[in-house]
């Protein structure tokens, strides 16, 4: 006896043996894998975790902010030259701080989608909190 449901199949054999045959697609994305479902939509997380990475970016990013509007540094280039790092990293996690607050929110509780990475975010990314949910795979 053979069952289809959706895309998959369930084969019952006469031992009592059941065969179940679910097509999926194994994806690569910043070098992980993942398993992709017969609609191409990726599967939920089953058990959340933080990302600590993108969460000290965060909180990095707001700091050099505060640091910058109270006049404590003048500039990105005087946070690099403190920090003893480029200013082209300073500015791309510097960037992080122009991120929508429901999507920081996410990131520090640790629900972000299971696809997006630090890497991603440091990528240049749009500034209208609309855009930046599509882009990062937020669907709030």
């Amino acid at each position: 006896m053979r069952l289809r449901i959706n895309e998959s199949t369930t084969d019952i054999h006469l031992d009592g043996t059941i065969t179940v045959r679910i097509p999926i697609n194994i994806q690569r994305k910043s070098g992980r894998r993942f398993i992709m479902t017969p609609g191409g939509a990726e599967l939920e997380y089953v058990t959340p975790k933080r990302s600590d990475p993108m969460i000290s970016a965060i909180v990095k990013a707001h700091l050099w902010k505060e640091e910058m509007e109270s006049g404590k540094m003048a500039n990105l280039e005087a946070i690099a030259k403190r920090e003893r790092i480029t200013v082209s990293y300073i500015s791309r996690i510097y960037r992080l701080s122009l991120l929508a607050p429901d999507i920081i929110d996410i990131i520090l509780a640790g629900t972000q989608p299971k696809t997006l990475t630090l890497l991603d975010m440091l990528k240049p990314f749009p500034l209208l909190w609309t855009e930046q949910r599509e882009r990062f795979g937020f669907s709030i």
